[in-house]
């Protein structure tokens, strides 16, 4: 299973609901229920956080190396899609950071 960030966060506001409810009602166990899926939610928000940022680190990383080939070779069309690619991989890393 991929983490994904929209389910972390269902699973952070469906758990605080059920802990809200159980605590008002005095059921224990609704209130634990909640406890545990809000805290599944907040994990998974976050693995869903570090995938995104090591995918954009390998955006990075690749289109610098695409940069620095293309740049010793005179291609200057790669040149400018390695950079493309480049700048893409550090906003990925800075929307997951």
């Amino acid at each position: 299973m991929n983490p994904s960030r929209t389910e972390g966060k269902k699973d952070q506001m469906s758990g605080n609901i059920k802990e809200t409810m159980g605590g008002m009602m005095g059921n224990d166990r609704m209130e634990s229920e909640g406890q545990a899926q809000r805290g599944a939610g907040t994990v998974q928000e976050g693995a869903a956080n570090i995938t995104g940022y090591m995918q954009g680190l390998g955006k990075q990383a690749s289109g610098a190396m695409k940069d620095t080939y293309n740049s010793l070779t005179g291609n200057t069309s790669g040149e400018a899609g390695g950079k493309t690619k480049e700048k893409m991989g550090e906003a990925q890393k800075k929307w997951n950071a």
